[in-house]
């Protein structure tokens, strides 16, 4: 009888030891990646690289608004000095809110996509893009969309389709960014592909077979936000047809942006 009770008291300390176990696996981090509150701000030096020239620009995106119908959203401005930088132009096209305390960053906007002066400018909606998610691990698909749009270019129909997607890029314990060292920083990253053909006299023309065009990759600190943004941008463009009557050059453009000053407040 005491061997039996011995037995019956192991196995409950087990499952005791396997619940608790099951529980710290399901609990969620709730790490500050992006702290929201009005009048906080970072200043970030931008650097862009095309062929052998590199020109350098200053950018200070502070948040300036939030919705009127929820109060939740904050919206952004910024000031620049000679350029900005990429993914700074989409947070300030649109609002960024949280859900489930810290564990949810989401932004509604809007990516305006320059290829080069040949091709026009157009914009990917971003609607519902989750920028951090507690519950995904490295890996994990964040946001993806797909679509296409038409231009006319001298006369010509093109059409150019496009696919974007936000990875969750991982962890890492500290990362240095202008001398300066944060810990616990999150990176993401966005996937741009593309693709294009023209409509010439009843038979379609490839003018960019499909490929990665632009890779945009993020670091967030925690309780400081996006301290650093790289983008490679590589494009491959195949023969104009001569009706076309233009050319369109390849497209090779690296550039940064570094976090050199913040302005953060925790308190909200």
């Amino acid at each position: 009888m005491k061997k039996a009770s011995v037995y019956l008291g192991l196995i409950f300390l087990l499952f005791c030891y396997s619940c608790a176990s099951e529980d710290e696996n399901i609990l969620l981090s709730d790490s500050n990646y992006f702290p929201l509150a009005l009048d906080n701000s970072w200043t970030y030096e931008n650097t862009s690289r095309e062929n052998s020239n590199t020109i350098t620009g200053r950018e200070n995106l502070s948040i300036s608004g939030v919705n009127a119908q929820n109060p939740q959203r904050f919206s952004f401005t910024k000031t620049v000095t000679n350029f900005s930088g990429v993914f700074t132009t989409i947070l300030s096209s649109g609002e960024v809110f949280k859900q489930n305390g810290e564990q949810t960053i989401i932004f509604d906007g809007e990516y305006s996509v320059f290829l080069n002066d040949e091709l026009p400018n157009f914009t990917i909606p971003l609607l519902g893009v989750i920028l951090y998610d507690a519950a995904l691990i490295q890996g994990d698909v964040l946001y993806s969309s797909l679509g296409e749009v038409e231009r006319n270019i001298n006369g010509f129909p093109v059409s150019l389709e496009y696919e974007i997607n936000f990875t969750h890029a991982g962890f890492m314990d500290n990362m240095t960014v202008n001398g300066q060292t944060y810990s616990d920083v999150y990176s993401s990253k966005i996937n741009l592909n593309l693709s294009a053909s023209v409509f010439i006299v009843f038979s379609d023309f490839t003018i960019l077979q499909e490929q990665n065009a632009s890779t945009i990759t993020n670091y967030y600190a925690k309780d400081i936000g996006l301290i650093k943004s790289d983008v490679s941008t590589d494009i491959t463009f195949e023969d104009i047809p001569e009706q076309l009557n233009f050319e369109i050059p390849d497209v090779s453009i690296q550039s940064n942006q570094n976090l050199i000053d913040s302005s953060i407040d925790l308190n909200f």
